[in-house]
């Protein structure tokens, strides 16, 4: 993005915001009135730049703080963070229909066309809301909580999402996560796990999903459903892929004197398997540490490659030619028709592991397994079940004809180190 644009949101910024916060609680004292947090995203800011350019990009969106901050009233705070974010505090609410008006008018304020230098455009926006006292009771935890609901609506495209679950209870005592996220890779925080793919019915080791963990410094870990959609939302997305790809091709590399050549699946998002320079990223990370990328699986969602069909396509073959394998991933729980399916460029198709792990409960989940073994091969894909955590399961795996299986049946995803004992161990035990 060009330098004309806004910087992510700074450490300072969100310091700003909880002091602001924090005044007002302050203040507030013996009062009844709650206050309310509430967290603007501009979706598509990529788009308006591509669309009008940089520079009216700039400030349409000047224009948009402008008109917004007049929704903030006498003792109300208002803040832009970042290239597209907005806060507000609002003070003496009496009750959550309060901030969901206020959340209406800055939907409407901003559905209002905005225009610079000869360009016109519009913006959509979600707003995620957190109320003191029913949310949480401080600043740290309001801003938390807030950000949670506004990666929900980013998540399931609502304009407004109220906090509602104990999802910030999986987050520890963090609440500045996007300017966190920032910085773990620097530090570390960033690692690797590997949960083996195994042939069936044979149980050999083939294979390894990859799986990104954030475990922060204070102790707390991040679930990787919170931070991975959360890098995709604040456009962090790129550097999160090519640290995975980087350390799964040096784990490649160091693996055949170890355990010998098995292979490894990397999970992809959907604005990731959209952008063309996936392919240089893989083939660079694989030419740094002297891998064969036939020993790499790109694992992407059939639901990420509805995004934008004719683009993904166009990366998948691309992958493919380069000796990637590719996997769809979550299948059963997505919206490809038959006939797409048909045509996407790949190797492999993975069984969402609800339908696997409800095997032995439910007809329909099982009828479903037996479905999804099928059609992947008549489409001429090789079939992974997900979930597998009872050995009936997996041996009705077996007689479906399932080509492989992955679960906590053989053991959860393990650091490199354990996952290599493990892996080691596994090889000498006797298999019945």
């Amino acid at each position: 993005m060009n330098t004309a644009m806004p910087q992510a949101a700074s450490r300072a910024g969100y310091a700003d915001c909880l002091e602001a916060i924090r005044s007002r609680l302050a203040a507030r004292g013996s009062r009844l009135y709650g206050i309310a947090v509430l967290v603007v995203y501009v979706h598509e800011l990529e788009r308006l730049v591509a669309a009008t350019g940089p520079v009216n990009a700039a400030r349409m969106l000047d224009e948009l703080r402008n008109r917004l901050s007049q929704v903030a009233k006498g003792g109300d705070y208002f803040v832009r963070l970042g290239e597209r974010k907005f806060v507000f505090v609002l003070s003496n609410l009496r009750n959550e229909g309060h901030a969901m008006l206020a959340a209406t008018k800055i939907l409407r304020t901003g559905a209002e066309p905005l225009a610079a230098g000869g360009e016109q455009a519009t913006v959509r926006l979600s707003v995620g809301i957190a109320m003191f006292p029913a949310h949480a009771r401080t600043p740290e935890s309001l801003m938390q909580c807030a950000e949670v609901a506004l990666l929900e609506a980013w998540k399931t495209s609502q304009p407004t999402v109220v906090y509602r679950t104990r999802q910030a209870e999986e987050l520890a005592s963090g609440w500045d996560l996007e300017t966190q996220l920032a910085s773990a890779l620097e530090h570390g925080d960033l690692v690797l796990a590997y949960q083996p793919k195994l042939s069936l019915p044979d149980l050999r080791v083939v294979g390894a999903e990859a799986l990104m963990r954030w475990n922060r410094p204070d102790g707390g870990n991040v679930p990787p459903g919170i931070f991975i959609d959360l890098a995709e939302m604040t456009g962090q997305i790129d550097p999160l892929t090519r640290f995975s790809f980087q350390r799964a091709m040096c784990q490649l590399a160091e693996w055949p004197k170890l355990v010998g050549n098995i292979s490894v699946a990397v999970n992809v998002t959907p604005s990731m398997i959209c952008n063309p320079g996936l392919v240089e990223m893989i083939r660079n990370a694989a030419g740094a540490c002297s891998v064969d990328p036939s020993r790499l699986t790109v694992e992407v969602t059939e639901n990420a490659l509805m995004t934008d069909r004719e683009l993904s396509h166009r990366v998948l073959e691309e992958l493919r030619e380069l000796g990637v394998r590719v996997s769809i991933d979550d299948f059963g729980v997505g919206y490809t028709s038959l006939s797409y399916l048909r045509q996407i460029p790949a190797d492999e198709l993975k069984i969402d592991r609800s339908f696997v792990t409800n095997m032995q409960g439910g007809k329909s989940d099982r009828k479903v397994v037996e479905q999804a073994i099928a059609l992947g091969h008549a489409f001429g894909l090789e079939v992974v079940a997900e979930g597998v955590e009872d050995e009936n399961v997996a041996q009705d795996l077996v007689s479906m004809g399932c080509d492989y299986a992955q679960g906590f049946l053989f053991t959860r995803p393990l650091p490199p180190d354990d996952f290599t004992a493990w892996l080691q161990a596994w090889r000498s035990s006797p298999k019945e």
